[in-house]
């Protein structure tokens, strides 16, 4: 069965009130935790705050990964760039969005060394793409990565609040075999998009998943009591040929039962893979 992810932070207690955020104390323990529960690998956060501090960005902090990684065998496949959610392109002026686009291209780089293949970039809340004529700004800020990207074999994996045709469209405008999709089932489903909808618009472009539950235009929920229709999604998955991924962000439950929480998602998760021959 495929190995499923979690999505760093998730298996320590929050920070400052935080729904997601790097656990700058307890990184290294999550790997062990992850290990324990079952996960093959773990999705890197980097934030603004304090990235400087944030061992991706520096080779004392890379080998300390790589040697946690070896310890554990529990692996990076990706990065979540909420970096650029933190401080977005779009409303950024000229010099600054010349400093997003550099630090974008840095952290391909940065990626690669710790063996991850796919970047998640949010376009989302106040990052959001407003309409299609942000598209010439969005692949402004993102031609100077895709170089790098390819050269790294690394994906930029976007993730849009878009309507499933004109994300589809943002990606043929951007027209990049290394600028794909990330899913979220969680996002979608708070938005009110048909899954079926999104997956036959533009499926075969997605290379990860997120994977959480919201109500419809509410907050996020445990999984299976949101709004999300985890029998379409994984359905229409099936027929897709997907090999990304596939990365738990579901909601936080009670403090300090990360590690009891994580192992209830994965086996939510894996019942459908199983079922859906995933």
């Amino acid at each position: 069965m495929r190995n499923i992810g979690i999505m760093q932070g998730r298996l320590s207690s929050p920070l400052n009130g935080k729904i997601q955020s790097f656990p700058k104390a307890t990184w290294r323990e999550e790997f062990f935790k992850a290990k324990e529960c079952g996960f093959g690998h773990i999705e890197w956060i980097f934030e603004s705050d304090e990235w400087e501090k944030n061992p991706i960005s520096s080779q004392a902090g890379i080998d300390e990964i790589e040697a946690t990684k070896s310890e554990t065998g529990v692996q990076i496949v990706s990065v979540c760039a909420d970096y650029f959610m933190d401080i977005p392109y779009l409303t950024a002026d000229g010099e600054h969005r010349k400093e997003l686009a550099d630090r974008l291209r840095w952290l391909v780089d940065q990626a690669k060394k710790i063996g991850a293949r796919f970047i998640d970039l949010p376009f989302v809340d106040s990052s959001r793409i407003e309409s299609e004529a942000a598209f010439p700004s969005v692949k402004e800020f993102l031609t100077p990565a895709i170089e790098t990207a390819q050269k790294n074999n690394i994906a930029l994996a976007l993730e849009t609040s878009l309507p499933p045709k004109s994300f589809k469209d943002l990606l043929l405008f951007i027209n990049h075999p290394f600028v794909k999709a990330n899913y979220d089932t969680g996002n979608s489903s708070g938005i009110g998009y048909n899954c079926r909808d999104e997956l036959r618009s533009y499926g075969r472009h997605i290379r990860t998943v997120h994977i959480k539950d919201r109500l419809l235009n509410d907050g996020t929920k445990s999984l299976g009591s949101g709004s999300a229709d985890f029998d379409a999604f994984f359905g229409e998955l099936s027929g897709l040929d997907f090999d990304g991924p596939i990365v738990l962000q579901a909601a936080r439950e009670e403090e300090g039962k990360e590690i009891d929480t994580a192992i209830k998602n994965r086996r939510f998760v894996e019942q459908y893979l199983e079922r859906f021959g995933i």
